[in-house]
């Protein structure tokens, strides 16, 4: 049996790689071109949407830090002067009223929305007000009377912020000035008279409003509540006693050390 030797020819096997490898590379540009122009359209599209923009951060009122500031009022009191050997009234009760300013101190501290701190006040006035009298042991020649002069307080105060506004609560220590006295009912000349301090306690509300990052105004009421005094008339009807106590409403503007607006943070 003859054996047949089958001689490969090598030009023509890199004849057919090389046509392999040129089908291969137009099926694939084909591809590419098949892809862009069904992507295009859509790309474009995409492009033509609007773009959503970014939340711009909102600026919150930071509360916290030391302040300082001024007051300006008026009040309106109660006082009288009872005689201590029977406890009744000499002159019937009075009224007390006038002006009142000065300045305060204080600090807050501001914890998510709530702000809690510490505030002194001093003011000075001339607050009023007196009686004939004609109390059921009282000398209708006297006219008794009580001039308040000065008042501080030292408080807590509790709040609730919404942004920069402040809603509060104010409670703690106050004490007052004050003259007591008698005039002669008629010609209104002094004829005995006392200086001494009053202390109590003082609780009441109020509204600031931050109007620029460091600066605030508010509006408050405080009613206080003081212990009564002892003035001797050197009449000879013997000592009196003399209560007191104030409301007073206000307005102030603070200036805070550092605090401003913060940036929310999203």
């Amino acid at each position: 049996m003859a054996r047949q030797n089958h001689n490969m020819n090598p030009s023509r096997t890199q004849s057919s790689a090389k046509d392999y490898r040129e089908m291969t590379m137009k099926k694939n540009i084909l591809i590419g071109a098949i892809a862009v122009l069904i992507l295009a359209p859509a790309t474009a599209l995409a492009a033509d949407l609007p773009v959503e923009a970014a939340p711009v951060p909102a600026a919150i009122y930071d509360w916290t830090g030391f302040y300082i500031g001024v007051t300006a009022g008026g009040s309106v009191g109660a006082s009288d002067h009872v005689d201590r050997g029977t406890g009744l009234s000499d002159a019937n009760g009075y009224n007390i009223t006038g002006g009142l300013g000065g300045g305060t101190i204080g600090y807050n501290w501001q914890i998510s929305r709530f702000v809690i701190g510490f505030e002194g006040d001093g003011s000075w006035g001339s607050e009023y007000g007196g009686n004939t009298d004609l109390g059921a042991v009282g000398n209708p020649a006297f006219l008794s009377f009580t001039k308040e002069t000065w008042v501080v307080t030292a408080r807590v105060r509790v709040g609730y912020a919404v942004d920069n506004l402040l809603f509060y609560g104010t409670g703690g220590y106050a004490a007052a000035g004050a003259e007591a006295g008698i005039k002669d009912a008629n010609s209104l000349a002094l004829l005995a008279s006392t200086t001494s301090t009053h202390s109590g306690w003082t609780a009441g509300g109020g509204l600031e409003w931050g109007f620029a990052p460091n600066w605030s105004a508010k509006f408050e009421m405080l009613y206080m509540q003081l212990n009564s005094t002892t003035f001797n008339t050197l009449q000879g009807e013997g000592p009196r006693s003399v209560p007191l106590n104030d409301t007073i409403a206000r307005v102030g503007i603070n200036y805070r050390f550092g605090g401003g607006p913060v940036v929310a943070k999203y």
